[in-house]
């Protein structure tokens, strides 16, 4: 069986972010990088999963809000389970 690797989430902060939005759909680039991802890379990690259609920037004034997309609520729901059955005996 040949490995493919997940590119989108080849790092924790990602998973992180669309993990964090669930709750905070609506936050702004600031509340995110307060809570979350303490990294100057963050806008490239927003783009990336943006471009995936996991999440959708939307320019507020001088603020960015950062909203998750169904697609982005499907793949946070996969990630559930998966950890759910990590988590069985």
């Amino acid at each position: 069986m040949e490995h493919k690797k997940i590119e989108i989430f080849g790092n924790t902060q990602s998973l992180s972010i669309l993990m964090y939005l669930i709750d905070h759909s609506g936050c702004t680039k600031t509340d995110l990088y307060q809570e979350v991802v303490r990294n100057s890379r963050m806008p490239d990690k927003l783009n990336v999963l943006e471009k995936a259609g996991l999440i959708h920037q939307v320019q507020d004034g001088r603020s960015t809000r950062l909203y998750i997309t169904s697609k982005g609520l499907e793949v946070a729901k996969y990630l559930f389970e998966i950890e759910d059955i990590l988590h069985k005996p």
